[in-house]
């Protein structure tokens, strides 16, 4: 990477980390393009550059936290035998990390955006790495006669997320007044136990 693109992803950086910072102190809806720009000491053709609104901050960090579960969990999660646990520890590695990095209000946020009609929704795109970490450990622990037959892997999945944002979406509405790391196991212990053969 040459200065210049480094500058600029450093910029890039700067700019999503305050923006997010200042996301976690104020809310979503009461931070400007204004305070993030005074808060980086950047300008606005500098946030525009990276970004086309405060909206797109989160995209970034939706990336940056599928580039957590690659980066990190798949190694961590190879050392379990067992599919069923490998599913377990990436799903209390998960909350472990929503709950300690994210916090409960951006989670809000991101479920505030995710809810705008006018935005294609990221939770929606097919090639992220979080959908083809849950199909290789639903089509994996199939294979091994972990997990029922009369579900395809996709229909797993697809049930695995609907419970992973019930629980983010509740934890969100309740303002974090719960622990996402206690109280999560319980939930997916069930799901598990229904998906199992």
């Amino acid at each position: 990477m040459n200065t210049r693109k480094c500058k600029a992803s450093q910029t890039k950086k700067k700019i999503s980390g305050a923006a997010l910072e200042l996301f976690k102190e104020k809310s979503f809806s009461q931070v400007t393009v204004d305070e993030i720009i005074h808060k980086t000491g950047t300008s606005k053709g500098a946030f525009y550059t990276h970004f086309k609104s405060k909206h797109d901050v989160f995209l970034e960090k939706f990336k940056e936290i599928d580039d957590y579960y690659v980066d990190e969990l798949i190694d961590i999660i190879a050392n379990e035998t067992k599919y069923t646990d490998k599913l377990t520890e990436f799903l209390r590695l998960q909350m472990t990390y929503i709950e300690r990095d994210l916090g409960w209000d951006v989670v809000r946020t991101i479920y505030e955006i995710e809810l705008n009609v006018e935005r294609e929704s990221f939770f929606l795109l097919p090639d992220r790495p979080l959908y083809a970490i849950l199909m290789g450990i639903f089509t994996k622990g199939q294979d091994a006669g972990e997990f029922r037959s009369d579900y395809s892997p996709e229909k797993m999945m697809t049930i695995c997320l609907q419970v992973m944002r019930g629980i983010l979406y509740d934890w969100s509405i309740h303002k974090g007044s719960f622990s996402l790391i206690e109280d999560h196991k319980d939930l997916f212990q069930v799901m598990i136990n229904g998906l199992e053969k």
